[in-house]
């Protein structure tokens, strides 16, 4: 039998050893028992593949379903026999996988590497050659054996076990400390795997401040935010500034957007850029840089005030106090308005 002849056979269960250079590292108990279910009543649709050895037969490919069978007391299943030469064992196995996306990023990665490993007894040593044999590119290659370095040099990081590639990948270039923590951020459901490349982007462009409080666990800075603030505010200052209301008056991503515009159309007509919204700051409300103080009065954020010490409190209340007097002196002037103590 030729490597290239194939045959499909019945075979006994039993005559049926698995692959020792099997790609998958798990199999989940319930989807086999669920599979297992659906052999016992509809039977095999798809055979598994294996290879002659000795008296019996190795698999090359569809573990899972010969372990289903097995659970489900049928005896024999169909087979398709390939003549497959020992070193070319784990990229059959890798590629059948991989053509029915049967496993994990981890699995793959390790996959990929071990025959990297073994390229030269495939015959292979250029990327190019070696991701034609799997039938996939040099980027996905590339990014397997990225991510199967990084996972190994933070073996203890728990987050990175089972980080995606994908998010290993989008955080490539940054050092691993931040990769980490991006990692970590991407495991705690702070960050969405689909954010990380704008989180990386602008890691590598924020001022120190910035990129802290986007990387701070259960910050209120979204990637989105600092996105906007890093790349519409080229100075440094004034992404802090926008920063620091951002975060102490709980501003919205569209709010941070037309506080970014509104700094930049004031340093456009090379006016100074006043801060649109009231903030607390230490007890004291910044009334001498708030253009329209008793709009903003209005659109103070009550939780901020939660956020200051006894002391702050009292300042606050006394500022308070001092603009509720004035506010009703005025009204009095106005005349005919009955003002309501409080």
């Amino acid at each position: 039998m030729t490597e290239n002849r194939m045959k499909l056979e019945y075979i006994d269960v039993d005559q049926i050893r698995p692959n020792p250079f099997q790609p998958r590292e798990q199999f989940e108990k319930e989807s086999l028992q669920e599979l297992s279910e659906s052999i016992k009543h509809g039977g095999i649709i798809q055979p598994i593949v294996v290879r002659k050895h000795g008296a019996n037969y190795e698999i090359i490919a569809g573990e899972r379903r010969w372990r289903a069978t097995r659970m489900a007391n049928v005896k024999t299943i169909p087979a398709v026999v390939k003549d497959v030469v020992e070193n070319r064992i784990l990229l059959e196995s890798l590629v059948e996988n991989l053509h029915r996306l049967d496993l994990s990023d981890r699995e793959r990665e390790n996959a990929v590497h071990d025959l990297w490993e073994k390229r030269k007894t495939l015959g292979v040593e250029q990327k190019a050659n070696f991701a034609q044999l799997l039938g996939t590119t040099v980027d996905r290659v590339d990014n397997d054996l990225e991510a199967w370095d990084f996972r190994h040099k933070e073996k203890d990081a728990t987050a990175v076990a089972s980080a995606s590639t994908y998010v290993i990948k989008e955080s490539k270039g940054l050092e691993p400390a931040v990769r980490r923590r991006i990692i970590e951020k991407v495991d705690a459901d702070e960050i969405k795997a689909r954010d990380v490349y704008v989180v990386s982007k602008v890691v590598k462009k924020a001022s120190e401040s910035v990129k802290r409080e986007l990387l701070k666990p259960k910050s209120h800075i979204t990637p989105k935010m600092a996105e906007t603030i890093v790349e519409k505010l080229p100075s440094k200052e004034d992404q802090e500034e926008v920063l620091k209301e951002a975060v102490q008056l709980r501003l919205t991503e569209d709010e941070v957007t037309a506080r970014v515009h509104d700094i930049k159309r004031s340093r456009e007509e090379g006016k100074e850029a006043f801060v649109e919204r009231q903030f607390v700051v230490q007890g004291q409300w910044l009334i001498d840089k708030v253009r329209n103080p008793s709009n903003e009065l209005l659109s103070i954020n009550p939780d901020a005030l939660n956020e200051l010490n006894a002391k702050q409190k009292e300042e606050m209340l006394t500022l308070l106090t001092r603009l509720q007097n004035r506010i009703g002196e005025l009204l009095r002037k106005l005349g005919n308005v009955k003002v309501l103590d409080t």
